[in-house]
Formats: C-alpha cells, sequence, structure tokens
C-alpha cells in the first residue's frame, strides 16, 4: 500500500503513475477530524480520482488523521460512535474502498476507546471492504504514553491488517541517528507477532523520507523527503556513506553563505554542516527482506511521493521476484 499526503488530485495521479503498478491499495489523505471529533474531508477528495484507480485495480482507503494533535484525537475517540457512522456514510457515498485509522498521539488512557472505534468501523463498514489501523512502531514494548493506545491483539482482530510505522527511530529533538535501523524495524515486527496479531495482517512500513541536523544547532532532525535529500548531496557536492551495523545511509554536506538556496517543506536551508539519515534502495531492500522472512502481508510506503522515482523500478522487480512461479513458491 503507499499513503499519498502532499500535493493535489492531479499530482496523485502523476504519482501513481511511476509505481509501476506495485501499489495496490493507495490511502490518500480525504479524512480529516474537526475539533468537536466530527468528520472532515478534505478539498483533495476526487471522485473521478477514485475512479481512475479502481479502473486500474488498485484500492482507495483513505486515512483518517488528526495530525499527532492529541486533543483532536481524543475528541475523535470520544465521539466514535458519531465519527463510525460518518465515515461509513462517506465510504458508500464515494465508493471507497474502506478507510485506514491514523490517529496518533493519543495515550493509553484512550487504548479501550481505540480498540472499540476500529471494532464500530469494522461493524459498520461492508466485509469487502478495508479497515485497517496505522501503528506505532513498539520494538521496546512501551505499555504507556502514545505507544500505550495500540492494542494490537485487539486492533488485529477488528481489522484487516496493521499497518506498522516502523520509522521515526530517530525524530525531531533527537541526537542524528537512522529513520529506522533493520534492528528497529526488526524487532517491531517481531513485537507485532508476539502480540499475537497473524503474520497475514501484519504489514511493514517504509518511510521515504529523512532527517537532518545542522552542526551547532539545537534541536535538529527535521524531516526531508528522499527526492530532496539527492537534491541537496548533488547541489551541495555532498558525500553519501552507508552505515553497515544499521544498514542505513548518512549523507553530509556543507551549505556555504551565497550557495543555491535548497527549500524543504517551505523552509530554506541556512549555511552549516548538515547530517541527514534517510532511505535509499539497500536501506529499502534490507526491510523488504523482513517482509520475506517473517512471511507478513507486504508493505506501507509513506508516503508515495517523497521517494526517489528511480526506486519503484527495484520495488517492482522485489515484488516480481517474491511471487510464486507454477504455483510455487519462487
Amino acid at each position: 500500500m503507499g499513503y499519498l499526503y502532499h500535493g493535489s488530485s492531479n499530482t496523485y495521479m502523476e504519482t501513481m503513475q511511476h509505481t509501476q503498478g506495485s501499489i495496490n491499495v493507495v490511502s490518500p489523505t480525504y479524512f480529516d477530524i474537526n475539533a468537536d471529533g466530527t468528520l472532515k474531508l478534505t478539498q483533495v477528495v476526487d471522485r473521478y480520482f477514485i475512479a481512475n484507480m479502481q479502473t486500474n485495480g488498485i484500492r482507495v482507503v483513505p486515512f483518517l488523521s488528526n495530525h499527532w494533535d492529541r486533543a483532536t484525537g481524543e475528541k475523535a475517540l470520544q465521539n466514535r460512535e458519531v465519527l463510525s457512522d460518518q465515515i461509513a456514510e462517506v465510504v458508500r457515498i464515494y465508493n471507497l474502498d474502506g478507510v485506514n485509522i491514523d490517529i496518533e498521539n493519543v495515550t493509553h488512557e484512550y487504548r479501550v476507546e481505540y480498540t472499540d472505534f476500529a471494532r464500530m468501523l469494522r461493524e459498520k463498514i461492508p466485509a469487502d471492504k478495508e479497515v485497517s489501523v496505522a501503528v506505532a512502531a513498539n520494538p521496546y514494548n512501551y505499555q504507556t504514553g502514545w505507544h500505550g493506545s495500540y492494542d494490537y491483539s485487539s486492533l488485529a482482530q477488528s481489522s484487516d491488517y496493521l499497518m506498522i510505522m516502523a520509522y521515526d527511530e530517530s525524530y525531531s529533538g533527537s541526537k542524528p541517528g537512522p529513520v529506522a535501523s533493520v534492528q528497529f524495524v526488526e524487532k517491531s515486527i517481531q513485537y507485532a507477532l508476539e502480540s499475537g496479531v497473524p503474520k497475514e495482517k501484519i504489514v511493514l512500513g517504509l518511510g521515504h523520507y529523512g532527517r537532518y541536523w545542522v552542526e551547532g544547532a539545537t534541536v535538529g532532525g527535521n524531516a526531508i523527503s528522499n527526492q530532496q535529500v539527492t537534491e541537496a548531496v548533488k547541489l551541495y557536492n555532498g558525500v553519501v556513506s552507508f552505515d553497515q551495523q544499521s544498514m542505513s545511509p548518512k549523507a553530509t554536506f556543507t551549505i556555504n553563505e551565497g550557495d543555491p538556496i535548497l527549500s524543504v517543506y517551505g523552509v530554506a536551508l541556512k549555511p552549516g554542516n548538515y547530517t541527514v539519515w534517510f532511505e535509499n534502495e539497500e536501506s529499502m531492500r534490507a526491510k523488504f527482506e523482513l517482509v520475506e522472512k517473517y512471511g507478513i502481508k507486504g508493505t506501507g510506503n509513506w508516503g508515495v511521493e517523497m521517494e526517489n522515482r528511480e526506486f519503484w523500478t527495484s520495488f517492482s522487480d522485489w515484488q516480481k521476484a517474491t511471487q510464486p512461479v507454477n504455483g510455487e513458491d519462487s
């Protein structure tokens, strides 16, 4: 599956054309949440895009997001009866293929309500449509904080699959480090299995972005797309190395006064010495091999518009190599 977050319906169409048929579920940003916990449809909802994807064999399963706003997420779960009714009705009206729940940053105090919300959606949305949940990666078995809001086992019973957000091992405010080391990712899969989630209900999230730190800055770790990392390395004569232990690439470059300006999500990068941990084909391949190793359902890509487009050629080849041949596993 793949998430579509940045852009418009027109750019969504173009983006999907580059995926070379390797995405069979697309999750656009159609469902936001109002302050009172009710459903808010975004401006990018487009019947033509939905129909076009479905004609090409791609299921359209929008994600429901509170954009990390705890108060909004809590209100949504408090108002889950009405919200689930609204989502089920919009799924029907727009002929959508289900919903992906992506409410984040509510705590263990809403664990029961979160599980109940997933149950309500599964009961109200037709069985031939999907209900899935994006869950925090939890390789360290945290039971409190925002990780604690996800009861993996119970959520799996009410959903078609859990999409593990197996990234942000390093984050905004943390020390420099990998977005998702192979150890972090593997432990996240193991936690799901140990929690009783069937392997066929586990989807591994892949992050198509990096995080950058500037020497001397008080806080670092802002996000940068893999596309932008490639652009920055080229623009500032950067150097890319690969950490074999974490199976993660790292770029370093220096921006001097008077150098060309590169904007990252609307913010111009200032002069300084930069360290960027990101993802490339080699690091993604290591994660894809874990999908094969554990026999889990597949991958979820966050987000489809942030990757280097060349990635899809390799990704498609990896998928083909794992397909059964003459009825037998290859």
